[in-house]
C-alpha cells in the first residue's frame, strides 16, 4: 500500500514524523461511496475548476465541502482519515521507533489535524472521483474522461 512521510514544518508539532498509508482498495472504495452520498445528501457540488485542477484542487475543495455534511458524517469521515495516521517517535537510544498509532497526546497544534486529515485525502482522491462518477450522474459529468492510459480496453471484431 501507497505510504508518504509528511512532517510538519512550524507549529508546536513541527519535527513530528507522520507516516499516512493509503487504506486497503476496498476499504477506501467503501469510504469514499460513503463519503460521497453524505456530500450529496448535504447538497454540497463539486464545482468544474476542482475536478480540472487535479489532486491538489479536489482535495483543497472537498476539505471544504465535508463542512457541508452533518456532524456524524463527517466525524466517520475525517476518523477514517486520521486512522490512515501513524507517528514515528524516537527511540530512547536516539534512533527511530516503528511507526505506531496516533494517540490525542501526539498533536498539539490544531492544524496538524487540518493538514493530516488533508494528506490523507491526497492519497485517496481516486476513489473518491471513482466513487462520485459511479454514484452521482452529477458528479460524474464534472469528472474527466479516463485518460488512454487507464481506460478500458475492448475488442471489436467487424463481421
Amino acid at each position: 500500500m501507497k505510504s508518504i512521510e509528511w512532517s510538519p514544518v512550524s507549529g508546536e508539532d513541527a519535527g513530528k514524523r507522520f507516516v499516512i498509508t493509503r487504506m486497503p482498495a476496498f476499504a477506501a472504495d467503501k469510504w469514499a461511496r460513503h463519503t460521497v452520498k453524505a456530500l450529496i445528501k448535504s447538497g454540497a457540488k463539486i464545482p468544474d475548476t476542482a475536478m480540472d485542477a487535479g489532486i491538489l484542487g479536489l482535495s483543497g475543495v472537498a476539505m471544504q465541502m465535508f463542512g457541508f455534511m452533518d456532524d456524524e458524517d463527517c466525524d466517520k469521515a475525517f476518523q477514517a482519515m486520521l486512522d490512515c495516521v501513524k507517528i514515528q517517535r524516537a527511540a530512547p537510544n536516539g534512533g527511530v521507533l516503528p511507526p505506531s498509532p496516533l494517540l490525542e497526546i501526539d498533536i498539539a497544534d490544531p492544524q496538524t489535524l487540518v493538514d493530516l486529515r488533508s494528506e490523507a485525502f491526497k492519497l485517496h482522491v481516486g476513489f473518491f472521483k471513482a466513487a462520485a462518477s459511479q454514484i452521482s450522474p452529477l458528479a460524474a459529468a464534472l469528472i474527466p474522461t479516463a485518460s488512454p492510459e487507464n481506460s478500458p480496453t475492448s475488442s471489436t471484431s467487424q463481421v
